[in-house]
């Protein structure tokens, strides 16, 4: 009777101190910072003693991190350039898993120029920072790397990244301004929608940040691939713009690689379909290239008139067209791809857009197919 009783005794105090563990484990962010905190510190945080504030996330906090289920599928070899108002054009998804990522934007490895407004240590011991370019503006953090599991094919970086920032600023619990211009680097997370402070539209964020650069950047070229979904692969168009039905798997005019391609125009009526994409170019390279592989095949019969075209633009920020790179046609057309190449050199250091433009007239087909785009600079 003495051993069962003991053994009972024994189990009931387990179970007390399981749930007192559970009770004081997760706590309200807010009670822990300031007596007003932002919206961010709404979230309930996990009690970590090693961490800056004693305290880790726990909101999607494995896909935050690096230690989610799809954590292996992230792009670390490749790097992309791209903007705030890229970023924040992006659909918002229907729903976030908690330990799955977005394809392909929380597998890509975005890269922004932009100026550091503001920051500040937030309750789950994250560097909160504020970056804004023009009427744009999104969240990037740095993890402690105290939160960051020991698997995580990303903890080296942030925890360079974490050091990058602490050897120029000091965070604290609340915002301080810093107003500088600053080259981020990290993976695409879409955020729930609570108010965070300086939060995008969407909640897009860069998250964790795996490289923060003040002033001109690192005063180097990074070589890098700076168009996302270059082979069309994810089989929609986005981060491109492009009129409906462009982005297309029809075995009608197979793709020169993988499954997708971009497929404009080939109605045999008048007609204008276009592919566009925003990009910044960084300064400091030797070698901006633009590419793309096209086919094209027609049913027109001339052999001295261009009925239908194709046209290779460079735009500004405002949509004016800097620059007309080539323009194709239907006396163009032959069997199979063929690669073009540009030097975008001229435009480093600015913010562009690379549209196709392909017209049709009110007759007989041309069908001009675009697959494997590339804008590398190193």
């Amino acid at each position: 009777m003495r051993g069962r009783w003991t053994v009972q005794v024994a189990w009931v105090i387990a179970a007390v101190l399981a749930c007192v563990f559970v009770t004081v484990a997760v706590v309200d962010a807010g009670t822990r910072r300031s007596p007003h905190p932002d919206a961010e510190e709404q979230e309930k945080v996990l009690t970590n003693p090693a961490s800056s504030t004693g305290s880790c996330g726990v909101e999607r906090w494995s896909v935050k991190t690096g230690t989610d289920a799809d954590a292996g599928q992230i792009a670390l070899q490749s790097t992309t350039s791209t903007t705030i108002a890229s970023l924040a054009a992006l659909p918002a998804p229907a729903s976030l898993p908690p330990n799955n990522r977005i394809k392909p934007t929380e597998t890509t490895v975005f890269q922004v120029h932009a100026t550091l407004s503001e920051y500040k240590l937030e309750a789950d011991s994250d560097y909160h920072l504020v970056i804004v370019d023009g009427a744009s503006h999104m969240i990037a953090e740095i993890p402690d790397p105290a939160c960051v599991g020991s698997t995580s094919p990303l903890l080296t970086s942030i925890q360079k990244a974490r050091s990058e920032f602490d050897a120029t600023y000091t965070p604290t619990g609340s915002f301080q301004t810093a107003n500088v211009p600053v080259t981020v680097t990290g993976v695409g997370f879409f955020d729930f929608l609570h108010g965070q402070t300086g939060v995008a539209p969407n909640g897009i964020e860069l998250h964790a940040v795996l490289d923060v650069q003040f002033g001109t950047g690192g005063g180097g070229c990074s070589p890098s691939q700076l168009l996302g979904n270059p082979g069309f692969e994810t089989g929609s168009a986005a981060p491109w713009s492009a009129t409906s039905g462009v982005i297309s798997n029809t075995s009608a005019e197979p793709p020169r690689s993988g499954s997708w391609d971009a497929w404009l125009d080939g109605y045999g009526v008048t007609h204008t379909d276009t592919l566009a994409q925003a990009i910044t170019l960084p300064t400091g390279c030797t070698t901006y290239q633009f590419s793309f592989w096209l086919h094209i095949d027609t049913a027109e019969t001339t052999t001295s008139t261009a009925y239908d075209t194709l046209k290779i633009q460079v735009l500004n920020g405002s949509g004016s067209v800097l620059a007309t790179l080539a323009t194709y046609s239907n006396l163009n057309a032959a069997a199979g791809y063929s690669q073009h190449t540009f030097s975008l050199a001229s435009y480093s250091g600015k913010a562009i857009t690379l549209k196709f433009t392909g017209a049709e007239d009110s007759t007989l087909q041309t069908s001009f197919v675009i697959d494997d785009t590339g804008a590398s600079v190193s």
